[in-house]
């Protein structure tokens, strides 16, 4: 049996993941700190499975890895991280610790143990600054080996970005000054689904359906984004983690096949409900990004291909949301109160 450690195994991805891991078998440790909303039954179905253990703790502090067994484990997810965009702008220190010393302690870590490949999720935030700064120049889909950079360092939203960055950096510095190439970068793009929070647009979209919001406001509307459903993102994580091809590599993950625009998101996610749409077309906000979309040949010819369309992926979202809006929403909790 294999024995895997997810980081943030609590957390959106994490959780899929680790529920997944199970499923195949796998011995699942989690380390998290156990943040989020977590009364619902998948939750429960991974943290009292017979092969899940539990640690609680904080990745910026050495004592968290005093818990962990040594060489044990075959495959190290690392996907801890202080995310939403308003923690960003609130609490900026806190989210550039996690990803940036968090990093870095997990890597001290996993340079010290006989076995063990790790992943890392970076991010499609990555890329942001160089969008910026190449303009209409910046390629899109956009391959992997596109430079990355910041274009304003005194903008706090680049706590979260430039802990990506820091750390890819920080696995090529392992790499050759450690001799270290056990680990793979990953950049996922606009991924979804159950559990994912409520600042993400299918998120917010569904809980404005949810509250039967009329007119609806969609602010720009034309913007482009590939959708990526989050069974996708973890069938291309596994793959690309028990790959021999990744060592030392980096690659996009993302569904490069339906890019759409925001109006026509909200249109299909009104189909999925069944409802029909009052919209109110309001401006873009300044600095909205117009077109996402990665290029993942690379991750391709791995043999890789979409499982979920972002129609499938919609429904089984948007009917989660329904089924646990009680208890996962904060209006939700509110009306129980």
């Amino acid at each position: 049996m294999k024995k895997v450690l997810v980081t943030g195994g609590a957390g959106f991805v994490g959780l899929h993941l680790a529920k997944d891991l199970l499923d195949k078998d796998y011995e699942v440790t989690i380390i998290d700190n156990f943040s989020r909303p977590n009364d619902d039954e998948d939750f429960r179905k991974v943290t009292q499975h017979e092969n899940c253990k539990s640690v609680r703790g904080d990745i910026t502090s050495l004592n968290t890895f005093q818990y962990l067994q040594k060489d044990y484990y075959d495959y190290i997810y690392h996907l801890a991280a202080f995310n939403g965009t308003a923690n960003f702008y609130n609490h900026p220190v806190e989210v550039l610790k996690t990803g940036v010393i968090g990093t870095i302690n997990v890597l001290d870590w996993v340079v010290n143990q006989s076995k063990g490949k790790i992943l890392f999720t970076s991010s499609c935030e990555a890329y942001a600054g160089t969008m910026k700064v190449m303009g209409r120049k910046f390629p899109i889909p956009t391959p992997e080996e596109v430079p990355l950079s910041i274009d304003d360092v005194k903008n706090v939203r680049w706590s979260y970005g430039v802990g990506k960055l820091t750390s890819e950096v920080a696995f090529n510095c392992y790499k050759h000054g450690r001799d270290f190439d056990r680990f793979t970068i990953v950049r996922p793009h606009n991924f979804f689904g159950p559990r994912m929070g409520f600042e993400h647009v299918v998120a917010q979209f569904i809980d404005r359906i949810i509250g039967e919001e009329s007119p609806f406001k969609i602010y720009g509307g034309k913007e482009t984004r590939s959708f990526n459903y989050i069974g996708n993102v973890i069938d291309s994580l596994i793959m690309i983690m028990e790959s021999e091809e990744t060592n030392g590599e980096t690659y996009n993950i993302g569904n490069d096949k339906e890019e759409m625009k925001i109006i026509d998101l909200a249109k299909m996610l009104f189909k999925v409900a069944n409802k029909k749409p009052n919209f109110e077309v309001l401006p873009a906000p300044e600095g909205s990004v117009k077109r996402r979309c990665p290029n993942i040949d690379k991750l391709r010819g791995l043999g890789y291909d979409i499982i979920y369309s972002t129609e499938e992926g919609l429904e089984k979202t948007y009917r989660w949301y329904v089924d646990n809006y009680d208890w996962y929403s904060i209006k939700g909790r509110r009306d129980q109160k």
